[in-house]
């Protein structure tokens, strides 16, 4: 099996660190809030599985999926204490940048 990055290098659009909204309404069956406020705390690469049954097979990835964890904004979102667990593995699609 053969993997190609056709790209040298692929920059997740957050960093750790990064102050974010997040969009949880549709995390929650009753989200205590619709948007909230927090800080990435951990961003991670969604790898595809990839696999071969037969010889000389190759895969190009051009994109890879970034997932992040979020620490919320407790003082602010009060209520998140309680599901803040929560967050740990969010799409970039939930997220957008504060400020």
């Amino acid at each position: 099996m053969k993997v190609i990055f056709p790209q040298t290098e692929i920059v997740s659009p957050f960093k750790v660190g990064d102050k974010v909204r997040v969009h949880i309404a549709t995390l929650y069956k009753k989200p205590p809030y619709e948007v909230i406020e927090g800080t990435v705390y951990q961003v991670r690469v969604a790898f595809p599985l990839l696999w071969a049954t037969k010889e000389n097979v190759e895969y190009e990835l051009a994109e890879l999926t970034f997932r992040y964890g979020v620490l919320p904004d407790t003082t602010n979102f009060p209520k998140m204490k309680e599901v803040e667990n929560q967050l740990y593995d969010l799409p970039e699609a939930c997220l957008e940048e504060c400020g």
